[in-house]
């Protein structure tokens, strides 16, 4: 589902790399009939999504229309895998990265959630380092590129020329935070089971179509001073680590 936008034809292009064959492509009324990957896009309509006759759905939508799509799909007997925000603090719905903890997938209710695109990462670093150290404190800052916005921003960075593409932000803000920040907080939160880790984050859009970018700086339990992270780093109570992910 969302099968004609920044993620869709990657995802279709993943699925044929491994060997799925029976897959099909769903996007909006006006994406109907165009054809990605060789597969000629359907229009998601409830009645389409919720027939019974899916396996498995990806869904690459708003969070609106995952909260109206997702439950019409699991009605119809299939697992929803959804990477909007719609669902992933939602008490009963893991929030998996495979890497980390993969095992909570099985304990789904039709739905699992796919974390916020620098969650994952972080997630895949902090977890080890966590283990082996005990993190007392996190803060990280994310440059993202374009393509979290959508195809039509990533375009219009394109026609853009180099001097003139800031680094604006369009997510929403509430005084306080914006709501990206937030996510990545309370998100790497619940993946690790520490409702209490102390995080502190700042998200910034960068000049770049794909690929994103994290500096993070962690601070250990007194503790561990006299341990080594798996990772080799030093035992000493702070580190730095830069984690980059293409999307």
């Amino acid at each position: 589902m969302g099968a004609t936008g920044a993620v869709g034809p990657v995802a279709v292009e993943l699925l044929r790399e491994r060997g799925y064959t029976n897959v099909r492509a769903f996007a909006s009324a006006r994406s109907a009939g165009k054809t990605v990957g060789g597969l000629q896009v359907e229009e998601a309509t409830p009645e389409a999504l919720g027939g019974g006759d899916l396996d498995v759905c990806l869904f690459s939508v708003g969070t609106a229309l995952s909260r109206e799509l997702v439950p019409r799909v699991v009605e119809g007997g299939a697992v929803a895998v959804d990477k909007s925000s719609a669902f992933r603090l939602a008490d009963g719905v893991p929030l998996v990265v495979p890497e980390v903890n993969g095992r909570r997938a099985a304990e789904h209710d039709g739905v699992v959630a796919n974390p916020n695109c620098c969650t994952i990462p972080l997630t895949m670093v902090l977890k080890p380092l966590h283990e082996a150290a005990g993190l007392a404190r996190v803060r990280v800052s994310t440059y993202q590129s374009r393509s979290g916005a959508g195809v039509e921003r990533m375009e219009e960075l394109r026609a853009t020329p180099p001097a003139a593409a800031h680094l604006d932000m369009d997510w929403e803000f509430d005084g306080v935070d914006f709501d990206e920040e937030a996510k990545l907080r309370a998100e790497t939160r619940k993946i690790l089971e520490l409702p209490e880790l102390p995080l502190v984050s700042a998200s910034r859009r960068s000049r770049v179509r794909a690929t994103r970018s994290a500096s993070t700086t962690c601070s250990w339990a007194a503790s561990a001073r006299t341990r080594r992270s798996r990772t080799g780093s030093s035992s000493s109570s702070r580190a730095t680590t830069s984690a980059r992910v293409r999307h």
